[in-house]
Order: C-alpha cells, then structure tokens, then sequence
C-alpha cells in the first residue's frame, strides 16, 4: 500500500480517538478509586506512621493510599478487566535479525475468554516475584555492595564536601547530578543499575534543606531525560530500531536536542520545587552542623576512587560487551569485597554482616517490584494485553501524518502501564507502529521517538514501573505525593515533545 502523504485529517476520528483514551482513564481511575475506598473504609490512617526515618508520610486523616496499597488495587484492578475486556491476541515469529520473538502486524484476532479467578489473583505477586527473579536479585546484591561502601562514610564524607562547596549554589549542584544520571540513561541505558544511589541523594537532598521528593528527582527524573531521548540507549532505541530495520543510533541529532530540552525543563522543575520546599517546610531540613560529620580520609579518597572506577568499568562493559544485570551484579560484588578488604581490614565476619544489612535495606525496592510484575501477570493470565494495545493502536490509521506521530506518542503512554518495560513494549508495540508509520506516511524513525517517549517519560507516572515504585519505597514517599510532583514535569515534557515530533514529521526524518 502506498504511503497517503496528503491524508486529510478526518474531526470524526481525532474525537472517538480522543473519547477512547478518556474512557479507559476514566475507567482506570473508576475502579482503582473504589478499590481504595474500599481499603481506606477498613484501615484508620494513625499519625504514628510518620516518623522521622521517611518510612511513611501518611497524615492522620489522610486518605492518600500507600504505594503498597496502590498496586494490590491495581492488581484487583487488572483481574477485573479480564472479565471485562475481550481476549484478544497477536500472532508472533522470531526474528533473526533482533534475536526476539516480535508480534506480526495486522494478526490480531480474539480468543476465547479467560478471566483470572481468585487463585490466579492470590497466587499473582508470588509469580511476580518469580518473573522479576533478574531484577530483584540484581537489587540485592548492588544493595549489600553499597551498603559496604555506605557503612564506610566515603559517600557521606563526599558529600559534605559537595554540599560545602555548593553552598548558596544548590541549584547547581542540582544540575550537575541530574546530567551526570542523564548521561548513564542515554549512553548505557542505566536504569535499575541506580537504585543504590536513590538513598545516597535522599540523605544529600535533606542534607541541602530539601525533601526526599528532591532526592528521587535527581536520580530517576535525571536518568529517563537520557533514557527516554536514548541517543544510544541499547535497550529502547537499539531494540526499537532493528524491529524497525533502521540503522542503529540513526537520528542521533534529533535525539540529543529532545534530551537537551527534556533536562533543562526537568532541573528547572526540580530546582523550582526545591526552593518552595525550602521556604515552606523548614522543619524537614537538616542543617549540617546538627549532623555527624565525616573527615574525608585518605582511606576513604581511595574508597570513591574504587566506586568511580566501578562505574568506568560498568559503561565499559555495558557498550563493548552488553553486559546485563548478572555481569554488572558480579561487578558490584567485587567492588563490594575490595571496599570491605579495606575497610574492615579483612575481618570477612564484618564484611557479610555489613552486606547483609546493606541487601535487607533493599527489601520494600524488592516487594515493590514484585508487585509491579504481578499487574503484568494478570493481564497476560487473561489475554487482555494484546486487546488493550490493539483497540488503542486501532484510531491511528485513520489521522493524518502529524497528529498520527502525536496519537503514537499517548498511546505509548498509555500501553506503558500494562507494558511498562521498554524492551518489552519495543516488541510488542513496534512492529504495529512501524507497519502504521508506512500506511499514513511517516517516517519509521519518527515512529520508534514517538515510542521512545512515551514509555520513557511516562515512566514517571505509571505505579506499575519498578525502578520508579521501587526508588519511592526507598525514599518512603507515597505515590501520590510523587504524582503531584511529577505529573506537572510529565505536561511540560508533553509540550517539547509534540513540538519535536511536529519537526520531526515535517523535515522528513529519516534515513526513513
């Protein structure tokens, strides 16, 4: 079929697509509403669960759930739909070129109904946790080596003189942290890999006079600015790519100036927000001299070194080699030894105590990303998955070049809370778009950008992301305390997008 290049925008279309993504919000927010109210009418909210450790900032009264609480409904959630929405499935092939199973375009049909009874739903987080097995022993292992190198006071004595150096200029230093994680995210694709540093910047943020919300700002916010643009990220742009039979890391340029953009409008969020925390909530700030202090030693100088140093040799083995997460685990189990050498003078009792107390610390990140999968789970036991992604996918063909580019990117978003992994929504999503992108006349790279934001940015607001759910179960910050923050950046990183992907349309972005 030849491309239609002049397609006339039809105002029918636009506005049933427009009504079918409002319905499955409104009913997405309809059902996870009442499954809360139903939680909130059993369980009294107590002042006592706010403490100073961050382990809860629940209110007395408050009825915000907790991210725990959240996901369990969602999970109901999910197990409701499979009653609800038709069965429905995707042929799939393996593909050569990529090394991936892929779903065939145009293949969709529905299967027979299979709803998710209360078996499959109890039984629903423990096959989570099995399916995120990678994930949670990853989180484990960099946990306990961290927790080494932590224990030691490298990384506090470190950032005292960051934070002494800095003073009066936090905004900077803001900065600077949040384009070194943008950095990692868009060369090496770090994500989970920076969950040890969450509690590291958690303790810096309140260490400036700031909150945990900051802390998580600057290590997750700062990362998927890289990750989501993905100038040379394997795992989204790379993947999506070679689905799309373009040439890998093509359209390096465009992808740049949507990162550049994307950070500024994240640090500039990030630093506003700082600065109404510090005047409005003096008593969540620690001021340095109230706190221990740590001498930056010669033992401790070689202690960072060593932790750089890891880091080299990550990006190293993650571009040269591909390194994933059992390579990089073996990686941090090294560093975590030599540290402990160090430290503990060879005393190997300490040095497994320390890294066990270090992995434990990792638990609520583990529970949460178990929890997460289990949504997946369930969608998947009842064969919705496809359904969702095939009946949002489906208005598409019928929009003309721009707003088609522009209706990728919401339904990227959208399809992101059933399929929040990037890889994962890169095989299922990209052989529709990139068949879709030739029918209405687009580029296939505008395509795979068009994915690429809309999984990545959106990251920020799906509960069902776990390196996000995982990070604010470290910091002790409820999900929507997160979502007020975040959902405001997710606008204004909508506004750039579109605007990019506006000039992507018209310069023919290619090679095509």
């Amino acid at each position: 079929m030849k491309p239609l290049k002049n397609r006339e925008i039809n105002l029918g279309m636009v506005l049933a697509y427009i009504k079918r993504c409002i319905d499955f919000i409104l009913s997405f927010a309809y059902w996870t509403c009442a499954c809360l109210i139903n939680i909130l009418k059993r369980c009294k909210m107590s002042s006592q669960k706010l403490n100073n450790n961050l382990n809860s900032d629940t209110k007395k009264g408050s009825r915000m759930p907790t991210t725990a609480a959240l996901l369990m409904c969602m999970i109901l959630l999910a197990a409701i739909l499979t009653y609800i929405v038709p069965a429905g499935q995707y042929e799939r092939a393996f593909d050569e070129a990529t090394n991936r199973t892929l779903v065939v375009a145009n293949t969709y049909q529905n299967v027979e109904q299979t709803p998710v009874g209360i078996g499959g739903l109890l039984s629903s987080f423990y096959r989570g946790l099995v399916n995120a097995a990678e994930i949670i022993s990853f989180v484990f292992i960099t946990g306990g080596a961290f927790g080494i190198i932590s224990r030691s006071g490298a990384i506090n004595a470190g950032l005292e003189k960051l934070i002494r150096k800095f003073a009066g200029r936090e905004s900077i230093l803001i900065g600077l942290i949040m384009t070194a994680f943008a950095i990692c995210g868009a060369t090496f694709g770090m994500a989970e890999e920076a969950l040890p540093f969450v509690t590291i910047l958690v303790a810096a943020s309140m260490a400036l006079g700031y909150d945990a919300t900051v802390g998580v700002a600057m290590v997750v916010i700062g990362i998927y600015c890289g990750y989501s643009s993905g100038p040379l990220n394997p795992f989204n742009t790379g993947i999506a790519q070679g689905i799309a039979e373009l040439p890998i890391f093509s359209g390096l340029g465009l992808r740049v100036v949507l990162m550049a953009g994307s950070l500024l409008i994240a640090i500039h969020h990030t630093v506003r927000y700082g600065k109404k925390i510090k005047k409005s909530d003096i008593e969540k700030s620690i001021e340095l001299d109230n706190r221990e202090t740590f001498e930056m030693t010669s033992e401790r100088k070689l202690i960072l070194g060593i932790l750089v140093l890891t880091v080299g040799v990550l990006i190293f083995g993650v571009l040269k080699y591909g390194w994933y997460f059992a390579e990089i685990s073996a990686l941090f189990m090294v560093m975590g030894l030599i540290v402990g050498m160090i430290y503990y003078k060879g005393d190997f009792n300490l040095y497994t105590t320390e890294f066990l107390k270090g992995a434990g610390e990792m638990t609520t990140a583990a529970i949460f990303i178990g929890l997460s999968r289990a949504i997946l789970v369930v969608l998947q036991d009842g064969n919705i998955m496809d359904t969702i992604v095939y009946g949002i996918s489906l208005p598409l063909q019928n929009l003309n070049s721009v707003l088609s580019a522009w209706g990728m990117y919401f339904t990227q978003g959208l399809i992101n809370f059933a399929i929040p992994s990037s890889t994962g929504q890169a095989v299922v999503v990209m052989p529709i778009m990139s068949s879709i992108s030739d029918v209405i006349g687009t580029t296939r790279q505008v395509a795979v950008l068009a994915y690429q934001a809309g999984d990545g940015f959106w990251n920020m607001i799906t509960p069902t992301h776990p390196v996000v759910m995982a990070s604010l179960g470290l910091a002790g910050i409820s999900f929507g305390r997160w979502f007020k923050f975040a959902s405001v950046l997710v606008v204004k990183w909508t506004v750039w997008i579109l605007a990019v992907l506006a000039i992507a349309v018209k310069i023919g972005w290619g090679p095509f």
